[in-house]
């Protein structure tokens, strides 16, 4: 689970091997080297040669299982490592238009190539019912909501990939987290880092849980889990169905342009809002800001009974105060990277979750006073490597 981003050096790639590991660039391995056949080709519009750039392609075995995933480029082109012997299909789905799937591919082994081209016939979807739908919710005319979605829509398939690399291998990450230590006089909060190995760089809900639940979920009486708007959870139809959007000119950089989120009105979990910064230039999403909402309620219904109850059973006179919150002091970041022509992950990632402490002043005559106030607690992960898959001479993979 996400709980709870700092810059550093960028992440390595590095083959395993049977005796050691040998660091290589991250910018300079080929996906080639793993030296196994490709299905390559293009994706061009029915009917014209016209190229279907920014879609999303996904190689899928007869129960929809994902064997492998590219982006097209601007010619169209693209290219995905070839599976084991089998039967696939080829899956594309750009937003704005309708999902499609080619006909069986029949692969006789790994270690074969093939080139296709597939000519995509081209329905749009109408922007127009995203904008009737959202026109009695979000405060935004129709002209902001298609120049938003037109932005959201250049980087879809990009937030579609960065979230796991498993067909890839797995990454190795640095993670901070907070530990608890008891002392005289109470809890403290220290840090904790170690390094671990994982499919994800940032383990979270289903896109499915966040859209009815929210982004947080109380796990016991004082023990909370707050989540992120992966590239998962951007990428879902729930996030747009449940979030307005809306486009900001950025006053630092030429070319980066923010694509802001909130939740709709109404909308009663724990939610997000921020900006998303994309470079327009080459279309890349670079950095995710975001804050938490809905916070207060959240804390007054899972946090404050257990302390709530831990005064009055001593003191029953005890008076609660509001709880102390800025809702600014809680949310976190996403970094985007592109670790290979057509594959992106989230390098690193940092969230502030709240916690609830507190102060208290006893009095003779007032009785015990009790003002609860939230606090940030941190926790934060860094790629460091991305360590591919390898097999062996005789067939068992290296990971």
């Amino acid at each position: 689970m996400m709980r709870s981003t700092c810059r550093g050096k960028r992440p390595e790639i590095t083959r395993p091997a049977l005796a050691a590991s040998i660091a290589l660039s991250l910018l300079t391995l080929p996906l080639a080297a793993q030296e196994r056949g490709v299905v390559s080709g293009r994706l061009l519009t029915e009917g014209s040669v016209a190229p279907v750039e920014g879609a999303h392609i996904t190689l899928v075995d007869p129960d929809d299982l994902v064997h492998g995933e590219a982006l097209s480029d601007e010619r169209g082109a693209f290219s995905v490592a070839m599976p084991s012997a089998g039967a696939y299909r080829l899956r594309v789905r750009r937003i704005g238009y309708q999902t499609w799937t080619s006909d069986t591919l029949q692969i006789a082994s790994e270690l074969e190539s093939r080139t296709v081209y597939l000519h995509i016939p081209v329905q749009p979807i109408p922007l127009a019912e995203l904008s009737v739908s959202e026109q009695n919710t979000c405060p935004t005319t129709p002209e902001e909501r298609r120049r938003a979605f037109a932005l959201y829509e250049s980087v879809h398939p990009i937030l579609a990939s960065a979230s796991s690399t498993a067909d890839l291998g797995t990454l190795r990450m640095r993670m901070t987290r907070p530990t608890v230590e008891w002392r005289r006089g109470g809890r403290r909060y220290a840090r904790d880092t170690v390094t671990v190995d994982v499919l994800k760089s940032l383990d979270n809900a289903s896109p499915e849980h966040l859209e009815s639940f929210g982004y947080a979920e109380a796990i016991n009486d004082s023990l909370t889990t707050f989540y992120a708007p992966d590239g998962d959870a951007l990428a879902s139809p729930g996030f747009l169905a449940t979030h307005c959007l809306r486009q900001i000119e950025s006053e630092n950089e030429e070319g980066i342009v923010g694509l802001g989120f909130e939740p709709k009105p109404g909308r009663i979990p724990v939610d997000v809002k921020g900006v998303l910064w994309i470079d327009t230039i080459v279309g890349e999403p670079r950095e995710m800001e975001f804050q938490y909402t809905s916070l207060r309620p959240f804390l007054r219904r899972h946090l404050e009974p257990a302390l709530r109850a831990h005064y009055t059973a001593r003191h029953p006179r005890t008076r609660f105060h509001a709880i102390e919150l800025n809702e600014a002091d809680f949310g976190g970041m996403l970094r985007f990277e592109r670790v290979m022509r057509d594959r992106w992950l989230i390098r690193e990632w940092r969230i502030r979750r709240p916690v609830l402490r507190h102060r208290y002043l006893w009095d003779v005559h007032l009785g015990t006073q009790v003002w609860p106030r939230a606090e940030p607690l941190e926790t934060a992960g860094e790629v460091l490597a991305l360590i591919l898959k390898q097999k062996l001479d005789n067939g068992g993979p290296l990971s």
